[in-house]
């Protein structure tokens, strides 16, 4: 019996070894959220949403989005006393600002994925600067774009490398913009 405990515990001691020794040297990042989680970004995006043009684009999909909920209440409401008429005429206004609605979402969303194409390519040499200092820093064997594999324990720090690589390249952005004043 005591033979059988002990080799039950050498077993499951070998197994969690293998599995602790299997994560060194691999790691894992998520680019499109080093390049949206920077200082830079952030700002940048912020000034985005400041712009006049995005301003008036949002206030244009407010506007419709408030119509539209007003025109499908009312139809609600009225809708045993309307002709067919004028139900189908409600729903046509209905479907005519719902698609305002989209098409302003999407200028929205085509301002900010410009935008965020500007930071990639900007940012882009600093971000593969960063990751081949924290690669050779860390002694990371193989580093996996998150986008590529199914799932990942994003908790775990010793896998997930995007959070310090934002704060590296949080750090170089600084510099950078010290050792531009000087």
């Amino acid at each position: 019996m005591k033979k059988i405990a002990f080799y039950t515990i050498l077993i499951a001691s070998s197994i969690f070894s293998i599995s602790l020794n299997a994560t060194e040297g691999i790691a894992v990042i998520d680019y499109r959220t080093v390049f949206l989680g920077t200082d830079l970004a952030r700002e940048r995006f912020e000034d985005l949403r400041e712009s006049s043009e995005y301003k008036t684009i949002s206030d244009e999909a407010q506007k419709k989005q408030e119509e539209l909920i007003s025109v499908s209440e009312e139809l609600q409401k009225e809708s045993k006393t309307l002709s067919d008429e004028e139900k189908a005429t409600m729903q046509k206004k209905a479907q005519t600002l719902y698609q305002d609605l989209q098409y302003a979402n999407q200028k929205a969303q085509a301002l900010e994925g410009e935008l965020l194409q500007k930071l990639e390519a900007e940012q882009t040499p600093n971000v593969q600067k960063v990751i081949n200092e924290l690669v050779k820093a860390k002694k990371i064997s193989l580093l996996f774009n998150s986008g590529a594999l199914l799932a990942f324990d994003t908790s775990n720090e010793a896998i997930n490398v995007t959070p310090e690589v934002i704060d590296l390249l949080n750090q170089a952005n600084k510099q950078s913009i010290e050792d531009k004043v000087k």
